[in-house]
């Protein structure tokens, strides 16, 4: 297996910050046969580029990261393609363990995500993502085959959030989604609940993509609002009271404003499903 190729494609958007930390774990993986693809948004402004050169081969290209994604794949060599993202660090044996999750028969591989941040509201997402570790319903694969990936189409390139969840439904269809031991370090900085909620609204009102293809009745709708992992890992909330109520706070005005926000600008959507009905 360590005969096999495989591309590490990471698309970033004014990255300078984060970007070589990225890429020199990266560097650092225990398998070794593999090439790094930067793809910078044609929109990116700062250092990225140049900083990415050091290390990658580097492309501009789109403005959103199924965009970039997908043109990281046709620019790539390997048989098996990896995606990270600008702001995550790899522990060293990650590429090895997707190379093996594969040789056991897996179609796709997901990498668990421990979230850092820096600031109170970062710590309250961190303690949020950190309950989703090990839960199908909201982790996705990022390690494919990529003739596999190109058969079902690759990412969504309509979708500007959801996309990961998206193809993880499709790759389902195809075989077992494996899992690593080793994890992705996911530095999400310093955080502010207004940021985080203007995100929010942003992917609420470009959410159609996503809705269309993904959510079919009210069921779909009540599994993402009441995810299951914050009842299971419950103790892991309420050994954190800290940032417990920061989570909560957060979760519910991310649901008033993604929610509204998705009713109001997707109103023909949400009518022809009968979840509501606007006057």
């Amino acid at each position: 297996m360590k005969r096999v190729f495989v591309t590490i494609i990471v698309p970033t958007f004014n990255e300078e910050k984060n970007i070589e930390n990225c890429l020199v774990s990266i560097k650092r993986q225990t398998y070794k046969n593999y090439e790094i693809i930067v793809v910078d948004g044609l929109n990116s402004r700062d250092n990225t580029y140049e900083i990415s050169k050091k290390y990658a081969a580097v492309f501009k290209f789109g403005r959103e990261r199924s965009q970039q994604r997908n043109y990281g794949v046709e620019k790539s060599k390997g048989k098996y393609i990896f995606f990270i993202d600008a702001d995550m660090q790899l522990q060293q044996s990650v590429v090895s363990d997707c190379m093996q999750a594969v040789k056991e028969g897996c179609v796709s591989v997901t990498v668990p995500e421990r979230s850092i941040g820096e600031g109170y509201w970062s710590k309250c997402k961190a303690l949020e993502k950190n309950l989703y570790i090990g839960d199908d319903a909201i982790e996705a694969p990022r390690f494919f085959e990529k003739k596999l990936f190109l058969k079902v189409g690759g990412y969504n390139e309509k979708m500007i959030s959801g996309e990961d969840w998206d193809l993880r439904r499709r790759f389902a269809d195809l075989g077992k989604i494996g899992r690593t031991k080793s994890f992705i370090n996911h530095y999400e900085g310093r955080l502010t609940l207004l940021g985080d909620l203007k995100k929010k609204l942003y992917y609420a009102k470009t959410s159609e993509s996503y809705l269309s293809n993904n959510v079919k009745g009210l069921s779909d709708v009540l599994k993402f609002i009441f995810r299951p992992a914050y009842f299971l890992k419950w103790r892991a909330i309420v050994s954190d009271p800290f940032h417990a109520v920061g989570f909560i706070v957060m979760k519910f005005s991310e649901l008033l404003v993604g929610g509204f926000g998705a009713i109001i600008f997707k109103k023909k959507f949400w009518e022809k499903l009968g979840i509501v009905r606007l006057l």
